[in-house]
């Protein structure tokens, strides 16, 4: 079983893929000691709140993008070189 004597121990712990035996271990020490409980309580859901996070553009950044893109075009003239229009 891992040694928790440290908070850094505690948030390894608790983002690790950690055995079941050691699970069962700590749920044991957790009873024991509230504050740690709490501590890692509050681990968990600061976890589950970035796992749950969004990462990347929403859906309408999106389809802003893939309008924009639909709307844009760039042509090539002999004269004036490139010429670029957007339709709205």
């Amino acid at each position: 079983m891992q040694n928790f004597n440290t908070l850094n121990d505690l948030i390894l712990f608790a983002c690790s893929e950690s055995h079941l035996s050691d699970a069962e271990k700590f749920r044991k020490v957790s009873l024991e000691s509230q504050k740690f409980s709490k501590e890692f309580q509050a681990i968990i859901t600061v976890k589950n709140y970035l796992s749950s996070a969004q990462i990347g553009p929403s859906k309408t950044v999106l389809q802003n993008i893939m309008g924009f893109s639909r709307a844009f075009s760039v042509t090539k003239t002999r004269s004036s070189g490139s010429f670029s229009l957007l339709l709205n």
